[in-house]
């Protein structure tokens, strides 16, 4: 076979590129024949072994990888296409390339099922052989460039996932076992008892000096907590979050609460680098036992009462506090919903002028409305609304719906304000903006509550200055409760002393209460200053409170906090 025509160049050339990494298995029963196309074939290709049969062409074909396998059709024992079958049960993708001297249509048919790469028919032509070497070799590099590539794509997963799982496993700061980690053995380890650590004040440490000084002493806490736990049994140590670190290990909690003071004290005794300074931190500790169950919340519980404390805790179930707690969530939900469907409501209590013996005033005091109709008080709610930062929404509310029913009232009404309320710009705002859109400001009271949280009286000063300067007016709110209270007279411009309930309820027969009350109202009275009696339960408080000169009244004996309704928009006798 001659292979001079200058056409073929470019295909001689890529042969001889490509063949020098191909190896080659040559299957001809003619020896002249196998011996002069082999030749060929190691002038593009170096790799080439050689069979003289279907039988030793399968043998080679099993014990020795080939990229490509060329055979005869018609040899002695075994066909080119039962070898090739044979070959395809074992290595199903092998390459292959058939030669006939006869093209018979069910050769043809039964080699394009076995997958078969090519054919060739005797006599062989130089031109359509190299073409189709070039073909399937070209074939065959371009799935070895892909199996590499597939290759190199694995082991490059599989490196990022390691790392990934590294990350998941281990804090790169402290080098210990993560969150994540921690999660994943809590549930698949048992019999272990759970340690939380906490270094006291990082959080401003770490605000002060910055991530890098906070970093170094959370590694100088770990590599601490390293060293106290290698001598535990199975002891496994993580970093849970900013400052936090855990300990599980198979250990009851009585030896935990020795070590855990233990741990304390070392810590405490250790000067530990802090920028350029030596200092002496403090370390928290709480202990779930194994009986308990690992509980990582039922830990920060427990860690939350240790810093309280001062000592190490092991947390103890206590059915009671579990009650509470599931009260307080029920009633976080309740507000949140509140909020949401409007459901905080103004109920109103009449005030008399105890002159005239008519309502002229009423104090408007919040309420939870229930989706089921129970009316909820404010020390059942307010308390948990400042801890989930809606008390400012529960304000905004009330005051809107107050000017709203009294805007066109002969009465005046009388809304509570707390220094939170007053500090806060947009409760601030809210109400100025209310206040100009209300028809008669002169109409409207705001009594001061916790007037023992004053802490800037040129603020409040001002505050009140602007309320007064639309006509509002202004009242000190529980009088007679505190030690500072005739300093806030001395100090605000105010309207109203509301005389604290506690020394009204029982003024008929509570000599201290009457003498009180009756200094408040003559010195209230010198000043110009009027003066409100809270909790009046019966005539002969109201009786007393009268001749004593209190100025008006409130309580259970003139009515009951109620919604508003219609009567209230006139002045009434009783």
């Amino acid at each position: 076979m001659s292979i001079n025509n200058t056409s073929l160049a470019p295909i001689l050339s890529d042969l001889c590129t490509m063949g020098q990494n191909i190896t080659i298995l040559y299957v001809e029963d003619n020896e002249m024949i196998r011996e002069e196309f082999s030749l060929i074939l190691k002038r593009f290709c170096p790799h080439v072994d050689t069979a003289s049969d279907g039988e030793e062409g399968l043998q080679a074909a099993l014990n020795t990888h080939y990229d490509l396998i060329i055979s005869d059709i018609e040899m002695p024992k075994l066909s080119g296409l039962e070898m090739i079958e044979a070959i395809k049960q074992h290595i199903p993708h092998q390459a292959t390339l058939l030669i006939s001297a006869h093209q018979e249509v069910t050769m043809l048919h039964r080699s394009v099922e076995l997958g078969v790469d090519g054919y060739l028919f005797k006599p062989v032509q130089p031109q359509q052989t190299l073409k189709l070497l070039h073909k399937i070799i070209s074939h065959i590099e371009h799935e070895k460039e892909n199996t590499h590539y597939k290759l190199h794509l694995e082991e490059l997963i599989e490196s990022k996932n390691n790392e990934l799982i590294q990350l998941y496993q281990i804090d790169r700061i402290t080098q210990l076992y993560t969150m994540g980690q921690f999660e994943h053995d809590i549930l698949n380890e048992e019999n272990r008892s759970l340690v939380l650590f906490k270094i006291n004040d990082f959080k401003s440490l770490n605000d002060f000096y910055g991530y890098e000084v906070g970093n170094s002493i959370l590694r100088q806490g770990a590599d601490f907590l390293r060293d106290m736990v290698s001598s535990l049994p199975n002891a496994k140590l993580y970093r849970i979050s900013g400052t936090h670190f855990a300990l599980l290990i198979p250990m009851d909690s009585y030896d935990l609460e020795r070590f855990a003071r233990l741990t304390i004290h070392m810590f405490e005794e250790r000067e530990i680098q802090v920028d350029n300074e030596l200092m002496y931190l403090e370390m928290t500790i709480a202990i779930v036992d194994r009986k308990d169950g690992i509980s990582l919340s039922n830990a920060d519980k427990a860690l939350r009462e240790a810093q309280r404390s001062g000592k190490v805790i092991v947390y103890m179930h206590d059915e009671n506090k579990e009650l509470l707690r599931s009260a307080k969530f029920k009633c976080q939900d309740d507000i949140k919903r509140a909020l949401k469907e409007g459901r905080f409501c103004p109920y109103y209590q009449p005030i008399i002028d105890n002159e005239t013996q008519k309502i002229v005033k009423y104090e408007a005091l919040a309420r939870l409305i229930l989706s089921d109709g129970e009316v909820i008080g404010p020390a059942h709610f307010l308390p948990i609304a400042k801890e989930t930062k809606t008390y400012h929404q529960i304000s905004q509310m009330i005051i809107q719906k107050a000017m709203h029913d009294f805007e066109s009232s002969e009465c005046r009404v009388s809304i509570n304000l707390s220094i939170e309320d007053i500090k806060h710009p947009s409760t601030r705002s809210f109400l100025f903006n209310k206040i100009e859109s209300f028809p008669e400001p002169e109409r409207l009271v705001f009594e001061l509550l916790e007037s023992e949280g004053i802490d800037s009286y040129d603020e409040l000063g001002e505050f009140f200055n602007r309320l007064k300067s639309y006509g509002c007016k202004i009242a000190i709110d529980d009088f007679g409760s505190g030690y500072s209270n005739f300093e806030h007279l001395a100090k605000l411009n105010i309207d109203y002393i509301k005389i604290d309930g506690s020394l009204i309820v029982n003024i008929d027969h509570a000599y201290l209460s009457q003498t009180i009350v009756e200094m408040v109202a003559s010195f209230a009275q010198k000043i110009n200053v009027k003066t409100v009696a809270e909790f009046v339960g019966n005539r002969s408080v109201e009786s007393m409170i009268v001749s004593m000169g209190v100025t008006e009244s409130q309580g259970y004996l003139f009515g009951a906090p109620i919604p508003f309704n219609p009567s209230m928009r006139f002045i009434q006798s009783l």
